[in-house]
């Protein structure tokens, strides 16, 4: 109804009639008093006549000053009926707006109350009901999922969260699911040390069925065929239960199991068409930082290295990013800054990253305006500027296409946008316009990737390639089959260690509990002072300046480094205890403008380098220049 009353102003206008109406009965008055006033006059008139001829002049008088208001009156009169039938159409065009209103709020908080019902779980005890809401509105009942649909998802989840670690999955028939609800491929990371066991792979049946990975011979562990997917790999990731799922599924009009009863396992592959036109791969992930269960002391720190080499394996997997956040805490912005920095220091054709801040509890726009002004435009004021721009999106209260303006925020390395509630009124004139938008970016600003992505050989390159520097020892892999068609393995082909154990690899985490390097790298202390000079010291204790490399890049100063173990790598397995931090550093520098591009002093004393820009004399104004000018 508000935005009823936002469209029709219906006080006011009703105000302005009312006025406009008593002016002019006002008028009428006026016009009568003033007939009475004159035939005052002729009478008196009349009565001082001397003549005929006297008679006859006042009777025309009379008869023209009372033509003349009787036409005023009349037009008056008229403006009087204009106005009363223009009320009254806006009263029937108002009984007409209120009637399709109520019943579209009543479809919709029906349509609501469904898909509230399905999130939790609950759905199939208003199976009646949610029928009787497909007669009603086809359109609004065309988005929700039949309750059959719903019962066989919800059992396939309930069943890969069960016997996800024990028995492999059986798939059931599913005749009436459609195949775009499951995941094409799921690798199931639990721990990375469990590589020697082996980690699960699930297959869906349209990829097993579409002969897209046919298994390995177990004698030759060779691949006998592995069709190959086109398009841009996208990477959905961010920190636990964020929604990223969510994302997806508004993305790809898919039905990924999601919610709080159903939690993403490792890394999940699907291939889509968004829109009929563009391919995507789509990598979603379990998210960073999710609750770990206790099971010995180094359950914690196991659960960290696991999550960050999947971090690592998406990087490199990924052509694009999607980072999807609620309340944008400091823990999400140093979660940003590091995927940031890391992709700026990459070889990577796309170094932007997409920040969809779903705030999900948020179902009106003054609440909206306020998140995002605080939680936005106000961290990037100094560096960052408000875009529109104008996307079309199928309108869920009339089911018509509509053009509307989405808002997002620009920095230089993010673009920002903003997610409300899905089950809100808000959510209706929000979030398809925003999704629409997100389908416009990987559609026309994501220029696709010239080259096709298979999912086994990335896999197995990259986890070769990680796990390796990981656990500093060459670490081979495959994928092997199991007994089921469904289920596969990715193991690790040779197993030369002492106790048949890999142990978990060096990792640097801070007093959040984010882990702030890779187990073979580290990130030096830094400070920089900016004043006529612009200095930067850096904490490279056992690092020479051989150890240093350093170059320019437009206005990023790159600085890598190598701290190499002062002991053997064969005594890391006799280590007690271990606080030092070794390996590879790289961090970037963006340098003020105003200085020059060639930094003028580096070196490095006491174990802190030492690197110094001076001001460019070309932005340095002499003193009679700044008098003549004052």
């Amino acid at each position: 109804m508000s935005s009823l009353f936002k469209e029709v102003p219906l006080k006011q206008v009703i105000a302005d009639k009312s006025q406009k109406i008593q002016l002019l009965v006002c008028m009428l008055k006026d016009i009568q008093k003033e007939e009475e006033e004159i035939l005052k006059q002729f009478n008196k008139m009349i009565k001082d006549a001397r003549s005929i001829e006297g008679l006859y002049e006042i009777m025309e008088m009379i008869n023209y000053e009372t033509g003349v208001r009787n036409n005023d009156k009349i037009e008056i009169m008229n403006e009087i009926n204009r106005q009363e039938e223009y009320l009254l159409q806006q009263q029937a065009s108002l009984e007409k707006q209120v009637k399709e209103s109520l019943k579209e709020l009543e479809i919709s908080q029906m349509f609501q109350q469904t898909r509230s019902l399905r999130q939790t779980g609950r759905f199939l005890q208003f199976k009646d009901k949610n029928h009787n809401l497909h007669i009603q509105d086809q359109n609004i009942q065309s988005n929700i999922i039949t309750s059959y649909d719903f019962e066989e998802q919800s059992r396939l989840n309930d069943k890969m969260q069960e016997n996800i670690f024990n028995d492999p999955i059986k798939y059931n028939n599913q005749e009436g699911i459609d195949q775009t609800q499951v995941y094409d491929w799921i690798l199931d990371i639990d721990l990375i040390n469990n590589v020697l066991q082996g980690w699960p792979v699930y297959i869906s049946k349209q990829f097993q069925g579409n002969k897209e990975l046919v298994g390995l011979t177990n004698s030759s562990h060779e691949s006998k065929t592995s069709i190959k997917w086109e398009g841009a790999t996208v990477a959905v990731v961010g920190l636990y239960d964020k929604g990223k799922t969510f994302v997806l599924n508004n993305l790809t009009q898919s039905n990924l199991p999601s919610g709080k009863k159903v939690t993403t396992k490792g890394i999940s592959f699907k291939h889509v068409d968004v829109d009929s036109g563009t391919q995507l791969i789509l990598v979603d992930t379990a998210g960073s930082y999710s609750p770990v269960k206790i099971q010995s002391a180094l359950s914690i720190v196991e659960r960290e290295a696991t999550e960050h080499f999947i971090i690592d394996l998406v990087f490199e997997l990924s052509d694009y990013f999607i980072c999807v956040v609620n309340d944008f805490t400091s823990l999400d912005q140093r979660y940003l800054d590091r995927l940031t920095r890391q992709l700026q220091n990459s070889s990577k054709t796309f170094r932007e990253i997409i920040v969809v801040h779903n705030l999900k509890e948020i179902e009106t726009p003054e609440i909206l305006q306020h998140v995002w002004t605080t939680q936005v435009t106000q961290i990037y004021s100094t560096g960052g500027s408000i875009q529109k721009t104008k996307v079309a999106a199928i309108n869920p209260r009339i089911n018509e296409l509509q053009e509307k303006h989405v808002l997002w925020f620009k920095t230089q390395y993010t673009r920002h946008v903003c997610l409300v509630s899905d089950d809100s009124q808000l959510g209706l004139d929000v979030n398809p316009w925003v999704f629409s938008l997100l389908k416009y970016w990987l559609k026309a600003v994501f220029v696709p990737v010239n080259r096709q992505f298979s999912v086994c050989e990335n896999i197995l390159q990259y986890s070769t390639n990680k796990l390796t520097q990981y656990f500093k020892r060459e670490i081979k892999v495959n994928l092997i089959d199991t007994d089921n068609e469904f289920v596969k393995k990715i193991i690790q082909i040779q197993a030369d260690l002492q106790n048949g154990e890999l142990k978990i690899p060096q990792t640097n985490i801070d007093q959040s509990g984010l882990i702030l390097a890779r187990p073979d790298s580290f990130a030096p202390a830094t400070d920089i002072i900016a004043n006529d000079k612009y200095i930067i010291y850096m904490d490279v204790p056992g690092i020479s300046e051989d150890d240093i490399e350093m170059y320019r890049q437009n206005v990023v100063t790159i600085v890598k480094g190598n701290r190499q173990k002062p002991y053997q790598e064969e005594q890391s397995d006799h280590i007690k205890k271990q606080e030092r931090k070794y390996g590879e550093f790289t961090l970037s520098f963006r340098i003020p403008e105003n200085f020059e591009r060639k930094w003028k002093y580096f070196g490095i004393e006491n174990g802190v380098l030492k690197i110094v820009y001076e001001k460019d004399k070309e932005d340095i104004i002499p003193n009679q220049f700044i008098n003549k000018n004052e």
